[in-house]
């Protein structure tokens, strides 16, 4: 469901267990559906368009099993912005189900979003790093430099999934002497993940730190997108455990489209990540970082710049 004031207020996607099917509903805890659903089974992904025109009352709630749409629902209730998002149902229910690759918008003209998928893509392979001397980023707690000449340093920020707790492995910056130097790893697609060959709609970066004690420091993350830069990070207290950070990029960092290859702005295929400090003291970790990007399924290699959009693939069980 969509949720906003209430359960009584929410407005999305409902099943009828009586016709096993989906339809446009309201109401999470007594549900009220529209005038037609789509039947569906157990055991299959089915891919939901929702979108809830909440500007007005009746609020009006559209959605689509497959690009088949289902009745249109409508709510009496005063118009309001949505403030939430509820995956599944915050009323008691017994059930199974799988949901993946969410996407949101707030721009009607978006529905419906249609066929897509997400991949991930991690560090690769590094960058030009810019280290001044001995003794400034290190391989974890080994005393070990990194080095202008490492070419294996995104080896130690590249888990899948990212790392959770204390980290055990990371990029240690020991004490860099300027916040011009950093440490710099290039993203190329995961084990198993195809290079990208068409442009995403919308990318999202997500970073993973932590620090050798829960003081001020000043870790900076930087998404370098060919010269252009987007902090994830610029960090002031620092933990012992990992933090995460996340920033959602429909358009590149000059707010150009993405696009593949050709490594000017943009670029999708030559996106960096730079670690740096202008003063480490406690150590700060750059631990890990990972791209999810969502590409237009059965979409030529057009430029997609869309934000914040919805779509959900949905796998039942009962």
């Amino acid at each position: 469901m969509l949720s906003s004031e209430s359960t009584a207020s929410s407005c999305g996607i409902a099943f009828k267990s009586s016709d096993s099917s989906i339809y446009a509903g309201n109401n999470d805890a007594t549900p009220a559906f529209g005038a037609s659903g789509i039947p569906v089974t157990t055991g299959i992904w089915y891919r939901v368009d929702v979108k809830v025109d909440a500007s007005a009352n009746p609020r009006l709630t559209d959605v689509q099993v497959d690009g088949v749409a289902c009745g249109q629902n409508s709510l009496a209730v005063a118009s309001a912005t949505l403030p939430t998002i509820t995956i599944g149902t915050s009323s008691s229910r017994t059930f199974d189900a799988f949901f993946d690759d969410v996407v949101i918008s707030a721009t009607a003209a978006d529905y419906p979003i249609g066929a897509g998928y997400v991949n991930h893509f991690v560090p690769t392979a590094d960058g030009t790093h810019n280290v001044a001397g001995t003794n400034d980023f290190e391989r974890t707690l080994t005393g070990i430099d990194i080095t202008n000449a490492t070419i294996d340093a995104y080896l130690l920020v590249d888990e899948i999934p990212l790392d959770t707790g204390t980290p055990t492995d990371f990029i240690n910056l020991v004490a860099p002497p300027n916040a011009t130097d950093y440490v710099q790893v290039i993203y190329g697609p995961a084990p198993g993940i195809n290079a990208a060959t068409i442009a995403p709609r919308g990318v999202e970066v997500i970073t993973v730190s932590a620090a050798a004690a829960v003081q001020t420091n000043n870790l900076t993350l930087s998404l370098n997108d060919n010269g252009s830069f987007f902090i994830l990070r610029a960090a002031t207290v620092g933990s012992e455990g990992c933090i995460y950070n996340r920033a959602h990029l429909a358009t590149a960092v000059l707010g150009g489209p993405w696009v593949i290859g050709g490594g000017g702005n943009g670029d999708f295929t030559d996106l960096r990540m730079e670690c740096s400090s202008s003063d480490a003291t406690p150590d700060p970790y750059f631990v890990g970082t990972m791209i999810e990007a969502e590409f237009p399924q059965g979409k030529s290699d057009a430029i997609w710049s869309r934000q914040r959009m919805v779509r959900r693939n949905v796998l039942l069980r009962r």
